[in-house]
Order: C-alpha cells, then structure tokens, then sequence
C-alpha cells in the first residue's frame, strides 16, 4: 500500500491546506526580507552619495590647485567618517593624491583594480557592492567646466548594514514560523471540521455494513453534508425495515419447505408404522385362544414392546423434527444430529432399497448452531439424495474435522449418493430459490439450507457427475459469530423455521 491511500481524508485536506498556508507565508517572509534589504541598502547607497558629493565640494578646488596637502587632508577626514574603510583623490592620469593613510604610502599610486581605472576614464558616478568583503564603493570623476581634474573614491564598510539585514531576516523568519505554527493549528481544527461529519459517516457505513442497522449519524447540519446524513439515516431505516420484511418472508419459506418435508416424510413413516401395527394386531386377536401358552405370552410381549418402541423412536423423531421451537444457538454434537436426521429417513430409503451408510468422525468438537435449523439443512439436503436415486443405490453420510487454507476449522457433514447427477450447467443455479428440476418440487430446500449455513458463518460445496452422482459438502465453522449475537436476541422472538 502506498503513502497515498495510508493518507486519511483529514490528513490530505490538513496538508493541501498546510501546503497553501506555507507558500502564502513563505512568500510574504520573503518578499517583506527583500523589501528591509533593499531598503537598508538604499539607505546606505544615498548615505554614500551624499557623501562623495559634499567630498566634491571640499576637493575640487584644491585638486584645481594641486594643493596635496589639503587633498590628504580631505582624504584623511573623509576616512575619519563613520563606515568609512578608505578614501582616495586622484589626478587625472589615475595617480593618487589624497591618500588616507598618514605614512603617504600610497602617494602618486596607481590602484590596479577596476574601480580606479574606471573613475578616471569614465565620466559618469559608479556605486559598486562586494557583499564578500562587506564593502560599498562609491566614485565620481571631478569635473570643471569641461577640463576633468580627476576622481575621489569613498569605500563604505556594509558589515554593520548586512548584520541588520541579517537581524531583520531572523527576526522576520521567527515571527513568519510563528505564524505558521498557530495557522497550522487553525489549519488543523478547520480540517477537523470538515471530516468530522465524514467519520461520522464512515462508522455509519462500517456500523451497517456489519449488519447494525440500528445506527443513526444523527448529523444536525444545514448544508449538504448535513442533507447526507439525514438521507444515510433514512436509508438505514428503509433497509432496517427491508431486512424485517425479508426475514418475515424467509420465515414462510422455511415453514413451507419444512411443512413439505413434513409430508415426505409423513407418507414413508406411515408405511413403517402400519407393519408393527399389523403384527401387534394379529397377535392380539390370537392372544385369547392362546394366553394360557407361556411361550406365546413372551413372544407376544417381546414382539409388541419392541414394535412399541420402534414407533414411538419414529414418532419422538418426526416429532423432533417439526415441533416449532425458539431460535437457540448452543454447543452441539453433529453427530448426534446427523444420525437423528438418518434414523428418520432410512425408512424411506429401506422402501426405495437404497441403502443408508454413516461415517461419524470420532472426536468432533461441539459447535455453536441452532440445532432445529441444521436438522432442516440435513433432511433437505439427504431427502435430495435419495430422490436423486432412480432404483438401488447408496447415500452415505460422514463427518469430519477440515481446515482451509486460513487455518480456519470446520466440521464438515458430506453427503455423497449415486443418482443421476447434476448438470453442469444447473450447478450455478441449484441455491437460486424456486430452482429445480424435480418433478412436483418447490426449489426452497436448498436455497433455504444455503441460507442457514451462510447465517451460521459456514458454506455448501458441490461436486456432481451426470450419471455417477453427487456430493454436498455442509462446512459449519467450529468457532461461530452467531454464537455471540444470539446471546443477546431476545426470548421470544420466534424461529425462522417455523
């Protein structure tokens, strides 16, 4: 992940903002720098002219007269100035004199810099700044009537302007960092302000995309981010009353496939009743020819309690299986359910001669589901087996203890038969509810069974082969989220599959 998507949205608008605020003050701290600088030196320019010029008046008579005493003292009052670093009167032919220094060593001296040469051949004043040396020079040529007699030259020391230049450049960075800091902290709290509303909204959405549709933003705003949340408010409550239609709805459906699977197994359960009962029949109408017969008293009484018990185990399971019961997730044993689940139907399966075999995985752990809805996904899904089943054939039921490739663990129920198959090209379409291809079926188990399991934090798998067989794989998590969130559904809220 790059810096660009790490930057929150309070982040990017805090430095876009920070970024302007910056610019904005580092270009007044510059331009206001400039302005004290080029002012000093202004200053310090006009002080240099003025000057030269007072210079003039004192030696153009005396260079007239080539007085060389006067021009050195002129030179060595005018050095005496304050900032003054040195001072020269030349000849007309660039010779200096009026030297500054007392010893005269610089008397009838040629200076070989630039400066020098250009005051004698120009007639024009020059003002030159060497910011290494801290020196300002100033020179102008002295003129009478049209005869030039020379040159004075005024070197000016910038040392103590270019350290207020400096103490102004400080100063102003100082007050302009200032600035900065408590613009930034404005910067900051008006950033905050602007995505504040947007946080509110974000937890909004993480609240309602984690199926929390009672959360409101509650935003009293009067501009459009404040039209937003009113309208994300309005939307949570249509979808909260979505979801309240839409349970009502798969509540119907869960009944009717249960109702359906009630009269399957209705139609199969009365066959298996009818033969104990015929038999306890005949030995009843016999009983009274033959009571004194002690070994037909104990047969008929071992027939007639194992018959007993054989219909009321069919009953008790049948009855299990329909009784509507409250929602009520709890740790429970897959084994247990499957094999009620296959104890009901393997009448069923004896009538078609198909035959039930089961795999029960030794040590599974308890998991956290309701029971009543697994028992529903198991009898749609199994009753799919044995009606898939054209004549003999074998439904085997295991289970067993998987992990994926996250490491997450699941108890896996697999059901595998040898009917016709599935089409390939109706495996995507099998959880689709009306779906089917069965004559007289609703196309609701699956879908409902695929439901439940996805409400359970699991999954289906299905693998099948046209004339081979198929199949189902119910994966149910061994740790499972819905264990918390039925910790607090209330009691009497009604079950889905009733």
């Amino acid at each position: 992940m790059n810096l660009r998507a790490k930057l929150s949205l309070k982040l990017k608008i805090f430095l876009s903002l920070a970024v302007f605020y910056l610019a904005g003050v580092g270009t007044l701290t510059y331009l206001t720098v400039r302005f004290q600088r080029n002012l000093l030196l202004e200053q310090m320019v006009e002080r240099a002219k003025t000057g030269i010029s007072l210079m003039e008046l004192s030696v153009t008579g005396s260079l007239y007269k080539l007085d060389i005493l006067q021009l050195e003292t002129i030179a060595q009052e005018a050095k005496a100035l304050p900032d003054v670093d040195y001072a020269y009167v030349y000849d007309d032919e660039g010779r200096i004199l009026g030297d500054y220094h007392e010893d005269r060593r610089l008397f009838l001296a040629k200076l070989p810099d630039m400066p020098s040469h250009r005051t004698i051949k120009s007639n024009e004043s020059f003002v030159d700044i060497d910011y290494e040396k801290g020196i300002l020079d100033v020179s102008k040529p002295i003129v009478l009537g049209h005869r030039k007699l020379g040159g004075i030259r005024l070197g000016f020391d910038l040392k103590p302007t270019l350290g207020e230049i400096r103490q102004v450049t400080f100063k102003a960075i100082g007050i302009a960092t200032g600035v900065f800091l408590m613009g930034l902290l404005v910067l900051f709290g008006i950033a905050s302000r602007m995505t504040s509303p947007i946080q509110r909204l974000t937890v909004a959405a993480r609240h309602i995309e984690q199926g929390d549709l009672q959360h409101r933003v509650s935003l009293e705003r009067g501009d459009e981010l404040g039209s937003l949340a009113a309208a994300f408010d309005q939307m949570a409550e249509r979808l909260l009353q979505r979801e309240r239609e839409l349970k009502e709805s798969q509540a119907i459906l869960r009944r009717a496939d249960r109702l359906s699977s009630l009269g399957l197994l209705t139609a199969g359960l009365a066959h298996e009743i009818r033969n104990p009962l015929v038999a306890i029949r005949t030995f009843t109408q016999l009983l009274p020819e033959r009571y004194e017969d002690p070994e037909f008293r104990g047969d008929f009484q071992s027939l007639a309690l194992k018959e007993v018990d054989r219909i009321c185990g069919l009953v008790n399971d049948l009855l299990s299986f329909a009784r509507p019961s409250l929602p009520n997730v709890s740790a429970e044993s897959v084994n247990e359910i499957v094999e009620n689940i296959v104890r009901i139907l393997d009448t069923q399966a004896k009538e078609k001669g198909i035959l039930m075999r089961r795999w029960p995985a030794d040590d599974l752990p308890k998991i956290f589901v309701d029971k009543e809805q697994i028992k529903q996904v198991c009898m749609n899904i199994i009753l799919n087996a044995l009606q898939s089943i054209e004549g003999e054939g074998v439904v085997e039921v295991s289970t067993r203890l998987v992990t994926n490739h996250s490491a997450e663990s699941f108890v896996q129920i697999e059901v595998r038969d040898t009917g016709i198959g599935i089409p390939e090209s109706d495996l995507d379409d099998i959880f689709n509810p009306f779906f089917t291809s069965k004559a007289g079926g609703n196309g609701l188990g699956l879908s409902i069974s695929h439901q439940i399991v996805q409400e359970h934090g699991g999954f289906i798998t299905v693998d099948s082969q046209v004339g081979v067989g198929t199949t189902f794989c119910i994966n149910l998590p061994v740790r499972s989220a819905i264990h918390r969130e039925n910790n607090h559904r209330p009691a009497h809220e009604e079950d889905p599959g009733r």
